[in-house]
């Protein structure tokens, strides 16, 4: 991969994240001219934080676990 294809590759993945801000999270967080966390106090803020990186503590296992599956069989398959 070169340095201009990995940065394509981050582009689009900032282009996601956008779409998913304008989206997905706009249902979610838009209250009108502020988002919610703005509206959020400290402890609030802190706390979503907190869950937030519990969320991505079960998705990087979930993911870990996918990739040990999906490992083994392309071993059995490129082995076989």
């Amino acid at each position: 991969m070169t340095s201009e294809e990995l940065a394509k590759a981050v582009e689009t993945t900032v282009k996601a994240v956008q779409n998913r801000i304008l989206t997905v999270g706009k249902e979610q967080y838009d209250q009108g001219d502020e988002q919610l966390f703005e509206q959020m106090t400290i402890n609030e803020l802190l706390s979503y934080a907190i869950e937030e990186c519990d969320d991505q503590i079960a998705y990087a296992v979930m993911t870990r676990i996918r990739l040990i599956r999906l490992q083994r069989k392309l071993k059995k398959a490129f082995t076989a």
